[in-house]
């Protein structure tokens, strides 16, 4: 019996980040991994899409920076994060 074969594409499949990781570094900082969209983002407020959730920063003085890894850094006076499932288009199914 033959092992089946499973090309390149699919091997790099597997090691697509699939969940997010948030590091928060006291009132000033969030680095948010696996970003996949900044939709929004001013000075109380800023709003990301990462692994299928809409991530919400509040705070005061914020400003956003993404990088080409895929992750996105948001700074300032942060005052409150919230995290929901996002249904529709943007969500990824998982």
């Amino acid at each position: 019996m033959r092992a089946p074969t499973i090309g390149f594409s699919g091997m790099a499949r597997d090691f697509k980040p699939v969940r997010s990781m948030m590091t928060i570094s006291g009132d000033s900082e969030v680095r948010i991994e696996n970003c996949k969209r900044l939709i929004e983002c001013g000075d109380i407020k800023c709003g990301l899409i990462s692994a299928g959730y809409l991530i919400e920063v509040w705070g005061s003085g914020l400003s956003a920076s993404s990088f080409a890894d895929g992750s996105a850094c948001i700074t300032g006076r942060v005052q409150s994060i919230s995290i929901s499932r996002r249904r529709g288009r943007e969500d990824d199914g998982r």
